[in-house]
């Protein structure tokens, strides 16, 4: 295909929405996909249906009173499984897919970091363990960006206790770190918000330049933000729609970024014996570009394998 000037086009929503435990995320994804719901249908760009597909024991359904929505559980978090319902979402017409909660395809029963270690378990090392994974996350993430229908996920924060002081007294408060993912996946949103305790949602990435700052908060996120999102989402032309590329199987041979020097430059991290053997392998054939997608996972391994030898761990 030929270079051609670059337009910008109308939007379909990718909000990410992170939280700790009782922060409201699963009730503010209802409410935004119901609030530029109204929008949508309001312009005649479609009926505001939303779909939830639901990892927490049917904690959307607690708010079945209070919001208009189908609701599919997963009894297992394979990625494979949240792709097949995101597919029979579009095929329905659902006009907004809410992933509650994204994090347990990632660290769920049955999901990447699961079968991760099913895999190694049954031999090799934990890296090339990755071989027959990565594909199938890989392929959640193309569903969720290539999808004609507006996507809005949860995200799991991990929790730590921190002491502050008020008014002279010492208060121990939960603090939200990163969240519970595949490193990078922010990214692959065009919004994302932390949504603490108090249920306020502070934007900490977007690419809705002019309409939503980094930074900015909303206390319960709901008419407010779905009208500024709503604006950013029309402000352009009208998509022109391309066919949909479906993913590789995932039973499919990686590319060549994960190729057999590679699987071989971790295998050799592996068995080194000690610091200088490490150093040796780590400079050796296969070992990652700086900067490409298995950059940031070679350097894992070898502070791993680092961290083992330096505690007296051969093994």
């Amino acid at each position: 295909m030929a270079f051609q000037k670059a337009v910008k086009t109308k939007a379909k929503l990718r909000l990410g929405l992170c939280g700790l435990a009782g922060s409201g995320k699963t009730y503010s994804a209802l409410r935004i996909a119901t609030e530029i719901g109204k929008l949508l249908k309001a312009a005649g760009r479609g009926e505001g249906r939303i779909a939830v597909i639901d990892s927490e024991r049917g904690s959307a359904s607690l708010y079945a009173d209070k919001f208009d929505f189908d609701v599919c559980e997963l009894d297992t978090f394979s990625p494979l499984a949240y792709v097949e319902k995101i597919e029979e979402a579009e095929r329905a017409g659902y006009d907004f897919i809410v992933i509650d909660s994204l994090s347990h395809a990632w660290a769920g029963k049955d999901g990447a970091l699961d079968q991760k270690d099913q895999a190694a378990d049954r031999g090799g090392n934990s890296w090339t363990a990755w071989r027959s994974v990565t594909p199938k996350h890989n392929a959640l993430v193309d569903a969720m960006l290539g999808s004609k229908s507006h996507v809005i996920a949860t995200m799991r924060q991990k929790m730590e206790y921190v002491q502050d002081v008020e008014n002279g007294k010492t208060v121990i408060k939960k603090l939200g770190l990163g969240s519970i993912q595949r490193d990078g996946m922010d990214y692959e949103f065009t919004l994302v918000g932390d949504v603490d305790l108090t249920h306020a949602m502070k934007i900490a990435k977007t690419r809705c330049d002019g309409f939503i700052e980094i930074g900015d908060l909303f206390e319960k996120p709901g008419e407010n933000f779905a009208r500024r999102v709503w604006d950013w989402m029309m402000n352009g032309a009208d998509v022109v729609e391309r066919p949909r590329v479906e993913p590789a199987p995932a039973s499919a041979p990686l590319t060549a970024a994960l190729d057999a020097a590679f699987e071989s430059w971790l295998a050799k991290l592996d068995s080194a014996r000690n610091l200088a053997e490490l150093d040796a392998a780590a400079a050796g054939e296969g070992k990652p570009v700086k900067g490409s997608a298995l950059y940031a996972r070679g350097i894992e391994e070898y502070q791993a394998r680092k961290a083992k030898l330096t505690n007296g761990v051969s093994a």
